[in-house]
């Protein structure tokens, strides 16, 4: 009796130890998982932070075109960067379809007789 008894308890401590690894194991794996995804999420947020520009400096060396097409409101418009080296176009931004139009002097287009 008292051989199947103590058989019993090591069997009972043996499965609690496999339980107890079993789910060490599975949460370790979870741990790492969301926390190398919070990493990587959090790294290409700021690096998005931190590469916001306008574009003009890629723009500088006249190698990249920036591109406006118009949403379907006719207000805003998404931009294409394109690249003539590489022959790529990334997606910039949407914006106002307006602010990339010059702003300059406008002509007035009333006629009046004597230019004036």
């Amino acid at each position: 009796m008292q051989n199947v008894q103590a058989r019993r308890d090591f069997r009972r401590s043996y499965e609690a130890r496999t339980r107890f690894w079993h789910v060490a194991i599975v949460s370790t794996f979870f741990v790492v998982a969301l926390g190398a995804s919070s990493f990587l999420g959090a790294v290409m947020v700021i690096g998005s932070f931190r590469g916001e520009t306008d574009g003009s400096e890629l723009t500088a060396d006249g190698r990249t075109g920036r591109m406006a097409r118009p949403l379907s409101d006719g207000t805003f418009c998404r931009y294409i960067m394109f690249d003539n080296k590489t022959a790529q176009a990334v997606e910039d931004r949407i914006g106002r379809c307006d602010e990339s139009k010059a702003k300059g002097k406008r002509r007035s287009t009333i006629f009046s007789w004597g230019g004036q």
